[in-house]
């Protein structure tokens, strides 16, 4: 209680003492505005709190998180409303639950266009915004790049399934501190997403030596490594002192806990509980500990409270996070509330999702087998209360009910992924269709607890799909087929492995099968249509690639599929129209702009071709296609000479390419290099002995060897 001096004439130095003792209990302390300050907000993907130093961990390298918890304010139960990336970074940006912005799963759907976020919040503010992305699964067309003046997701799009699709956390920092020197006129929101905690465990050296047995650690202390240059960069600038800095894991990892590996599937403390740390010197108390359980909902309005910049109310629904911002500035812990989480993902297998609310300590699971726990007695989540504590129990689900029945303001789930999609979160652990209802024969879906050790079997199968053991993963999805044969994801799956494995009949039979199972699952009947090119019946492919877009014609990779279709067709005006449209929809797919310059050379527009050539070199670098492309314009131009190099760098990257080398053989005949033209149209010769892909071109090719040689007829034939 603060001391009352009513009437009473206190000298100089009594009020000097007076004032002491009060700026010691905190008595006169006024924490200042953080209003016009930077904002930096660094979230860590796939981080528990429980491998945190900061949070008692004594086997980890957390250096940095830990220094930023001692200067700012730790929360020590802070929840992620679900364990998937990106409807719990939608949450985070925006304040709303997973009901309210639509985005129940990775890879579904797209983030609302007129609920308010941190970035459209701070953007009509004048501040300067810039998002740096880690990894595919947050790429801009899911939504959330709205506001930002800068989203830079450049993850190589070049790719096929099986490859990662995700950036290191130092080529992420490196993006974000070139956007800090652009402008300095303004303040700045920026926020960074790192993910190399995430499954496939990888982290560099040294740290992979030192933390050989224990991966996943040594990819939170890479996270923590690029967390000090962040934070040393403040303080080399001069910008600490007025950067708010907010550090948060988006969801954990379950590491075997409940039966599961990774994350996703269940809803448990491991794959909610993550590390929250804010720091805003003068505004925010240092070294202060919130006990109070928060959710990842309340980061954006108190990020926005503290800048003194309230998020605007959400359309026609309030959004559930609340502004922490007055408690912290005064030190004092938040008011409690009930904490939603929930998980979609198992729906993708047809089996039920989960959802869960937590009320103090008391955490209530609904599932078709329900569960209640009591935190602080059980924090690892063995002893099921439910039947004991029924009362308790009935209370939870009346909370959780008005919680899971929001209104949304998103899309909806079961929007479609394309396929250039899927291979992409597949390399990076994740695959999911569409959201199914009730199995076909009427049977109940199962408990995700249940089907947890399918779910397991699930990942050794793609742990061996993306690591290109491709026999060892057709019998183990052949096994998980069998075992759940209504499962779409494990049809799927076993039919793109029969595709890889030249079973291109067992394929289609699979997709029809899985087409059947999931009638919604748009993305399995693109794959259909294009195992259907590929075993050799183009008119059924061209037919369901037709009856695709119909379906969903906002699939890029569907008109990608289409434009190449036509091309072959001898349609090229209708093929630019569809490639020119993937351009559109995605314009960071390489491959489709290779395909756009294509035809576009074909149609002799060689000035529009060549900018779509460039573009694709630009966004991928490694890929060779575009460079022979680049030549062959060349070429076409009489510029010989120059078009050497883009197909001598066609063919580093990709000695395969057979085009290119004959494409160099020509190149280096035109520009009067008779000797390397002869050994290049020997080369191309050698390589291509029995590929009925290139009889054409090796006519072609032995004719003007002939010539150049002028080789007998006898001689010819044998070549």
């Amino acid at each position: 209680m603060r001391p009352k001096l009513k009437g009473l004439p206190v000298s100089g130095a009594v009020a000097g003492t007076l004032l002491l003792l009060a700026s010691a209990c905190g008595w006169m302390q006024r924490p200042r505005s953080a209003a016009g300050f930077n904002l930096l907000l660094v979230t860590l993907d796939t981080v528990r709190a429980d491998h945190v130093g900061a949070y008692g961990y004594r086997d980890g390298e957390t250096p940095n998180l830990d220094r930023l918890a001692a200067e700012g304010v730790r929360f020590a139960e802070a929840s992620s409303p679900v364990p998937l990336t990106l409807p719990s970074h939608a949450s985070i940006l925006s304040g709303l639950l997973p009901p309210e912005h639509g985005l129940r799963n990775n890879g579904l759907g797209r983030f609302p266009d007129a609920a308010p976020t941190l970035a459209t919040q701070l953007t009509a503010a004048g501040y300067r915004t810039g998002a740096f992305i880690g990894a595919f699964v947050l790429d801009h067309r899911y939504g959330l790049g709205r506001g930002f003046e800068s989203y830079d997701d450049d993850i190589p799009r070049d790719t096929v399934a099986g490859l990662d699709a995700r950036r290191p956390g130092r080529v992420v920092v490196d993006r974000a501190l070139a956007w800090l020197d652009q402008d300095k006129s303004k303040p700045f929101f920026a926020w960074v997403h790192l993910y190399d905690a995430h499954a496939p465990y990888a982290p560099p050296e040294p740290l992979a030596t030192r933390f050989a047995t224990r991966p996943y650690d040594g990819g939170i202390a890479e996270l923590d490594v690029q967390v000090g240059r962040l934070l040393a960069e403040l303080d080399r600038r001069g910008l600490a002192a007025r950067t708010v800095v907010a550090v948060v894991g988006d969801h954990g990892e379950e590491l075997g806990e409940h039966g599961e590996l990774t994350h996703g599937l269940l809803v448990y403390e491991p794959s909610l509980r993550v590390p929250l740390v804010l720091r805003a010197p003068g505004a925010l108390p240092s070294g202060w500990v919130v006990e109070t359980p928060v959710s990842l909902v309340d980061i954006a309005p108190t990020l926005a409270g503290l800048l003194e910049r309230p998020l605007a109310e959400p359309g026609p629904h309030r959004g559930v996070g609340r502004d922490l911002s007055q408690p912290l500035r005064r030190r004092r812990q938040p008011g409690a509330a009930d904490l939603y989480a929930e998980s979609f993902y198992g729906t993708s297998f047809g089996w039920c999702p989960v959802t869960c609310l937590r009320r103090g300590d008391l955490k209530y699971i609904a599932a078709p087998r329900p569960e209640l726990y009591d935190l602080r007695a059980d924090p690892n989540e063995r002893d099921n209360l439910v039947s004991s504590r029924g009362r308790e129990a009935r209370e939870l689900v009346a909370g959780l009910a008005g919680m899971s029945g929001l209104k949304g303001t998103g899309s909806s789930s079961q929007d479609t992924l394309d396929a250039d999609a899927r291979a992409k979160l597949l390399s990076l652990g994740y695959l999911a269709g569409a959201s199914l209802g009730t199995p076909s024969d009427g049977r109940a879906r199962k408990d995700p607890k249940d089907a947890v050790v399918l779910f397991r079997a699930f990942e050794d199968a793609h742990a061996a799909f993306v690591g290109g053991r491709t026999d060892e993963a057709r019998r183990r999805f052949e096994t998980l087929v069998a075992d759940d044969p209504e499962n779409p994801v494990f049809i799927g799956q076993l039919a793109e492995l029969c595709r890889r494995t030249g079973d291109p009949a067992r394929a289609v039979a699979l997709y029809r099968r899985a087409i059947a199972v999931a009638p919604t699952d748009r993305d399995a009947r693109y794959n259909l249509a294009v195992t259907l090119q590929e075993a050799g019946r183009p008119e059924e492919a061209f037919e369901a690639l037709t009856a695709a877009i119909k379906l969903d014609p906002s699939r890029p990779e569907a008109h990608n599929a289409l434009g190449i279709a036509l091309a072959l067709r001898g349609d090229l005006e209708q093929a630019r129209s569809e490639l020119s449209r993937a351009v559109e929809l995605d314009p960071h797919d390489a491959r489709a702009l290779n395909n756009l310059g294509n035809v576009l050379r074909d149609l002799k527009r060689p000035d529009e071709a060549e900018p779509a050539y460039r573009r694709a070199v630009a966004l991928a670098p490694t890929y060779p296609d575009p460079l022979n492309g680049i030549g062959t314009l060349e070429v076409q131009r009489g510029h010989s000479a120059a078009a050497l190099q883009y197909f001598e760098r066609a063919l580093a990257l990709a000695p395969a390419l057979q085009e290119a080398r004959l494409n160099l053989a020509i190149a280096r005949e035109l520009s009067g290099d008779r000797t390397g033209a002869i050994a290049g149209y020997r080369d191309f010769l050698a390589r291509t002995v029995g590929d009925s892909e290139y009889d054409g071109q090796r006519q072609a090719a032995r004719r003007l060897l002939a010539r150049l040689e002028d080789l007998t007829p006898e001689t010819r034939n044998r070549s």
